[in-house]
C-alpha cells in the first residue's frame, strides 16, 4: 500500500517585531565658569586681529550666527595668548575629566541609577587628545565597575553626541537588563589658533562653545520620561570628506568647516525620508526634532528640508543662542532644554539628528514619553 504524504503547507509569515524601544533618561549639560558674550568675543578678536584687511567682513560673519553667549575653559587673556600644543593639551585633559565627571555624576542622579549599575561607558570627544583618555579617569572618578565596557569615540566631531547614544543603543538591544552611560566633553576654545584669520576662521571661532554632557540609557521602563529611540541610522556621504576636516599644527588641532556644507545638508534628506520610511513614518508626523547646532543654515537645512512646522527647532535655536555650538554636547543640551521647557506630547514622534565630519549624518528615530501621562493611562 502506497502512503501519500500529507502536502506540506507554507507556514504563515511572520509578523516583523516592534522594534525595541531604549529610554534615554534626562541629560546633564555642564559647562566651564567663564560665561562670554559674543561681543566681548568679536570686540576681542577685532583688537587682535585689527591689521587683517578682511578683519571687518570676519566680524559680520560671526555676527550672523544668532549666538549671544558662550562658556569657555579658561578667560578670553588666555585663549587668544600663544600656547603650545603641550599646553593645550594638557589643559584639556584636565578639563575633559573634571567637565565630563561633573556630568556623568548628574546624569546618574537623574536615572536614579549608582555607578555600580552602569555597564558600558561610551565617551564621545574631538577637541583634545589623552592616552589613556578621559574615559579611563571619569570611570575611575566617579566610581564604575572595574569591569565596565568603555567605548571612546575620537573623529566623529558633532555627530559624536547622537553616535554615542546610537551605539548605546545597539548595546542594549542585546543587553536588556543593562545601563549605560554616555559622556561627551568639547573644549573647542583650546583650538582657537591666533594666527589663523581665514573666514572659515572667523565662522568657527563665532560658533563653538565649551561644556561636557552626559545621559543614562536603559531599556524602556514606564516610569522614565523622555526620548525613546526605536530606530538608529547613520550615512556617510560620497565624496564628501573635505566637507568638514580637521588638521594638527604644533600649534594644535586646527577645524575647518567648507562653505559647502550649506548645500551638503539636502543631500542627506533623501536618506533621512528613507529611514522614517522604513519604520512607517513621514516627514510629516514628526512633532519634534532634536537638531545639533551647527549654526542657522544648517538648522534652516533640516527644518526645510523635512518639513517641519515653523518653530520646531526652537530649542535647538535657543541652545546655539546661550552656548554655541558645542559639538558633540549640543544633542544633548538641545534634548535637555526638552525636557525643561514645552516638552513633546506623550507618544509623539520625533527625530535626533547630527552631522559631523564624513560627511557624517546620524540619525535616532523615537518617541516622546510622558512617565506621568502613561502611569495615568495604565500603560
Amino acid at each position: 500500500m502506497t502512503i501519500t504524504p500529507a502536502p506540506v503547507l507554507p507556514l504563515p509569515p511572520t509578523p516583523p517585531l516592534p522594534p525595541a524601544a531604549v529610554a534615554v533618561h534626562r541629560p546633564s549639560v555642564v559647562l566651564p565658569e567663564h560665561q562670554i558674550t559674543q561681543e566681548e568675543i568679536i570686540s576681542a578678536l577685532g583688537d587682535h586681529f585689527a591689521r587683517i584687511p578682511h578683519v571687518e567682513r570676519g566680524l559680520d560673519l560671526m555676527r550672523s550666527t544668532t549666538v549671544r553667549t558662550r562658556s569657555l575653559v579658561a578667560g578670553l587673556p588666555a585663549m587668544l595668548a600663544p600656547r603650545s600644543f603641550g599646553h593645550r593639551n594638557a589643559h584639556y585633559r584636565t578639563e575633559a575629566v573634571r567637565l565630563g565627571s561633573a556630568a556623568a555624576e548628574q546624569a546618574l542622579a537623574h536615572a536614579g541609577v549608582g555607578p555600580a549599575e552602569i555597564d558600558a561607558f561610551v565617551f564621545v570627544s574631538c577637541t583634545g587628545y589623552a592616552l589613556p583618555g578621559p574615559d579611563a579617569y571619569i570611570a575611575q572618578e566617579i566610581g564604575l565597575r572595574p569591569t565596565v565596557r568603555r567605548t571612546p569615540i575620537q573623529q566623529l566631531g558633532c555627530a559624536a553626541g547622537a553616535s554615542a547614544l546610537a551605539e548605546a543603543y545597539h548595546y542594549l538591544l542585546g543587553r536588556p537588563d543593562a545601563a549605560v552611560l554616555v559622556v561627551a566633553a568639547e573644549l573647542s576654545s583650546l583650538s582657537f589658533q591666533p594666527e589663523q584669520h581665514s573666514l572659515s576662521d572667523f565662522i568657527s571661532n563665532g560658533v563653538f562653545g565649551d561644556g561636557a554632557a552626559a545621559a543614562v540609557l536603559r531599556r524602556a521602563d514606564p516610569g522614565t520620561t523622555g526620548f525613546r529611540i526605536h530606530g538608529v541610522r547613520q550615512h556617510l556621504l560620497p565624496d564628501s570628506q573635505s566637507v568638514i576636516t580637521g588638521s594638527t599644527t604644533e600649534d594644535g588641532f586646527h577645524f575647518r568647516t567648507d562653505p559647502r556644507v550649506r548645500a551638503t545638508v539636502p543631500k542627506v534628506i533623501p536618506e533621512i525620508d528613507a529611514f522614517l520610511a522604513e519604520l512607517g513614518w513621514h516627514p510629516g508626523d514628526l512633532d519634534f526634532c532634536v537638531s545639533h547646532t551647527g549654526g542657522p543654515v544648517i538648522m534652516d537645512g533640516v527644518e526645510e528640508g523635512l518639513g517641519l512646522r515653523p518653530g520646531t527647532l526652537r530649542h535647538s535655536r535657543e541652545s546655539m543662542a546661550r552656548v554655541g555650538n558645542t559639538s558633540s554636547v549640543s544633542v544633548f543640551d538641545v534634548l535637555r532644554r526638552h525636557h525643561e521647557d514645552g516638552s513633546p506630547e506623550h507618544g509623539s514622534q520625533g527625530l535626533i539628528v547630527a552631522f559631523g565630519p564624513g560627511f557624517t549624518t546620524e540619525i535616532l528615530a523615537g518617541t516622546w514619553h510622558d512617565g506621568a501621562a502613561a502611569a495615568a493611562d495604565g500603560d
